[in-house]
């Protein structure tokens, strides 16, 4: 789906939202479907709202869109954490409310680095190795295709780590990857998210392919952190 198409439907999920609680104060869209909308399955969205929230109306309001909508909902003045607060503080995309509002929310939550994006290609290493010792093939192929996964993620956490670099007020970061990455991320997201972890249909030998996936992540989060790092000395202020 292009750029375009999903941000028009974000717009009319905000809209169908609003009309369904009169106590929201701010909605928020996150996640793939704002940093890489080609490769998004779905739209990620927050709701922070002075009432109580209402968890089945939002879910009958956002049905019938294109894309499966799924919403979380944050009581007003509550500070997110975890993967959740990361994605919102790095990938936010204000549809609706005060800005302020989400940054307060935020303000505490640390920014993914390219440091633990290579410690999840570690993780992603033992998963495979547990996937050589297990006997049981329903548990192998288990550990096969999060192995897979784990790459993902890995790559995911470069992309968060790249669009939170710069040192700038929520709402004013990196919103987009560049088109060269994006491509890379759509190719990485679609083998190994979709593939190989979805449909289980990773190639055989597995190892052989891992090995060749791995590399190909760790190289994308090398070449995704000279990028950043290339951006913050071209907008470091000349003394």
């Amino acid at each position: 789906m292009s750029p375009e198409e999903m941000e028009s439907i974000a717009r009319q999920v905000c809209r169908a939202l609003l009309e369904t609680d009169p106590d929201i104060v701010a909605i928020v869209q996150f996640g793939s479907s704002v940093y890489a909308p080609e490769v998004a399955r779905d739209i990620d969205i927050l709701v922070v709202t002075e009432g109580e929230g209402r968890g089945e109306e939002y879910e009958l309001a956002v049905e019938g869109f294109p894309v499966g909508v799924d919403v979380i909902v944050q009581r007003a003045g509550e500070a997110l954490s975890g993967p959740l607060g990361r994605g919102v503080k790095v990938s936010g995309r204000l549809l609706y409310g005060d800005g302020e509002v989400i940054e307060r929310m935020v303000m505490d939550v640390p920014v993914p680095t390219f440091d633990e994006a290579r410690l999840m290609l570690l993780n992603a290493d033992e998963y495979l190795r547990m996937a050589r010792e297990e006997t049981e093939p329903v548990r192998k192929d288990g550990h096969y295709r999060t192995a897979f996964n784990t790459l993902f993620d890995a790559a995911r956490l470069a992309v968060m780590a790249y669009l939170g670099t710069e040192e700038t007020r929520w709402g004013s970061l990196r919103r987009r990857l560049p088109r060269v990455f994006s491509e890379r991320f759509r190719e990485i997201t679609e083998s190994l998210h979709v593939d190989f972890f979805y449909r289980s249909s990773y190639p055989s030998p597995p190892e052989e392919e891992f090995k060749k996936w791995r590399g190909v992540v760790e190289e994308f989060i090398d070449d995704l952190e000279r990028e950043s790092r290339g951006d913050v000395e071209r907008n470091r202020p000349q003394s």
